[in-house]
């Protein structure tokens, strides 16, 4: 079947004004994804003292949502190449909401564990997913800047879930707080389905079979899978940093919780001016590659630094963190969307499998973080974070710009056709 063209000619007000609406909806879903994703940290005091957990276990909680989230990236692409991005983004939120639900009411910590890999399950639904329904609306038409928008709702939900969601745990307990964070996801999934369209004239994006040239031109696409391990050491690090930085500056360096729970809510919040400035200076010179390593660059020269801060500044290389993994994942996230090698149907099979390159460091590094701890101190597991983001994002220089997306005209007959 002839692969749809994602329209760029049928620019009516109610086309405009859809667009903006996905993008709001969408960004939405980003952020009470992100809650669910992080509002565990948070809970890791009181669920170490009822489960009798160690810091490998508490690692371990992160890594398990990871390997959840990454596990699934790639099928739930062609769960939407099948049953179109609608469906797709509400199925993601849902699941990942009634597993938050029933997180807060696991026994032990078995339970807990298995519960968060299926958080990560929804989550990785939805979050491919919806990367792709923002591109189908946004691609040649401020790409970067939206997909910024998304990363920066992305950065909100974090800091919420981080260091908001410490006082939620506070003012409810750990149980009653999941379940208040998942049953808003699954409440955001009703509202995306609700208010989500694809554009006009791309009827592909409904839903159409599965074919084998979906298969090749994601699955087997070298650009995608250079970008993936170009990004694999940032990603991983950023989630080790941001989930056991307060943790780290607390117990590790002797910080006050003032401190260190300023740089937590610090290495959430810097992501939303890095992606949204990132996306837009991507947009204004029209360069992908360079952006993606530069920022990754810099990412890890501000993990390098957490060990060095004191505690003045223990912020500034948080903030540097979240600035730089951010503005570079806004900008990474276009170019499945971009590259003319991608059909549209597939853009999420193609972001699910840089996402599930990128998760392999989600899981490994935050684990390997925490094996390091014990016997060489955080100093080590620091600079090790740091070193595998630099080493990854050389990775980069060896792919090329993505490929600019051919633009057809749309029939009239089909422009008028509100998906």
């Amino acid at each position: 079947m002839p692969s749809s063209r994602v329209s760029h000619s049928a620019r009516s007000p109610e086309s405009d004004a859809r667009r903006w609406a996905v993008l709001t909806v969408v960004s939405l879903g980003f952020v009470l994804m992100t809650l669910n994703w992080f509002d565990i940290a948070p809970t890791f005091g009181a669920v170490s003292d009822e489960f009798h957990m160690k810091i490998p276990q508490v690692a371990l909680l992160i890594s398990a949502f990871v390997a959840g989230y990454g596990i699934c990236h790639i099928p739930a692409g062609f769960l939407s190449t099948r049953l179109g991005l609608r469906a797709t983004l509400v199925i993601g939120l849902v699941v990942e909401g009634v597993a938050a639900v029933l997180s807060g009411m696991a026994g032990n910590y078995g339970l807990l564990l298995v519960l968060r890999i299926v958080c990560g399950v929804g989550a990785s639904v939805y979050a491919g997913i919806g990367i792709a329904a923002v591109s189908v609306w946004f691609t040649g038409r401020r790409h970067a800047f939206a997909l910024g928008v998304v990363s920066a709702t992305f950065s909100l939900g974090a800091a919420l879930g981080l260091y908001v969601w410490a006082e939620v745990v506070g003012a409810l307990g750990w149980r009653h707080a999941l379940v208040l964070s998942g049953a808003l996801c699954a409440l955001a999934g009703v509202v995306v389905g609700v208010v989500f369209r694809v554009p006009p004239g791309a009827g592909n994006l409904a839903g159409v079979s599965l074919s084998r040239k979906a298969v090749k031109e994601t699955l087997g696409n070298p650009l995608l899978w250079v970008y993936g391990v170009a990004f694999l050491g940032g990603y991983g690090a950023y989630f080790a940093a941001s989930q056991l930085l307060q943790t780290y500056g607390e117990d590790g360096r002797g910080f006050g919780s003032g401190v260190a729970g300023a740089a937590a809510l610090v290495i959430g919040l810097a992501g939303i001016p890095g992606s949204v400035v990132a996306g837009w200076l991507s947009d204004r010179f029209g360069r992908r590659r360079p952006v993606v390593v530069a920022m990754t660059a810099l990412q890890a020269v501000g993990l390098l630094l957490v060990p060095v801060a004191g505690a003045g500044w223990f912020w500034v290389p948080a903030f540097i963190v979240g600035f730089a993994f951010n503005g570079s994942f806004a900008v990474w996230q276009t170019v499945p969307g971009e590259d003319r090698s991608v059909s549209p149907e597939n853009i999420g099979t193609a972001v699910g499998l840089m996402l599930s390159i990128t998760a392999v460091g989600g899981f490994v590094l935050p684990w390997v973080f925490g094996l390091i701890v014990p016997g060489g101190g955080y100093t080590v597991a620091w600079v090790f974070l740091g070193v595998a983001t630099m080493v990854f994002a050389l990775v980069g220089l060896a792919g090329r710009e993505p490929g600019t997306r051919a633009v057809e005209s749309v029939p009239q007959a089909d422009a008028v056709e509100a998906a």
